[in-house]
């Protein structure tokens, strides 16, 4: 298989297994700190192995430059998580789901910010097509 039809297929994998998620979450009815508290341990305890026999570790070590980014990265990621969980008081599942078409869409405006990466005159089409499709949703 090539490059780009694994790289889909892992998409496509991760794209289901985090849209069975929030249900899930939801179900469990866990305040936010404890929902975010319980899948961290987890993830951490299934993740550490993999972590040290890639030898991923050795990456950390080598780029040490670059840990103040992981940790912004991290902070933003909580912070970003915790009002997701916080959503499932307010919105049903299926609202949550859609708003998530707006992450590539504000990933690229923040690589155009922080990376100096152009934005394409197809990027102001998609964008408008799913500020649509999020309104008319949200009606």
């Amino acid at each position: 298989m090539d490059k780009t039809a694994t790289g889909l297929v892992m998409l496509t994998v991760a794209m289901i297994l985090y849209g069975v998620i929030n249900p899930i979450l939801k179900k469990a009815g866990f305040n936010p700190f404890a929902t975010i508290i319980v899948q961290i341990a987890f993830l951490w305890i299934s993740i550490i192995p993999f972590f040290i026999f890639t030898k991923s570790h050795l990456n950390v070590i080598s780029n040490r430059a670059n840990i103040p980014l992981l940790v912004i990265a991290g902070v933003v990621n909580a912070i970003g998580y915790y009002l997701v969980v916080k959503s499932y008081t307010y919105l049903p599942i299926w609202q949550i789901n859609i708003f998530w078409v707006l992450a590539p869409l504000s990933g690229a405006v923040a690589a155009y910010f922080i990376l100096g990466e152009p934005l394409a005159a197809k990027f102001f089409v998609g964008l408008t097509f799913t500020l649509v499709g999020l309104y008319i949703a949200f009606r």
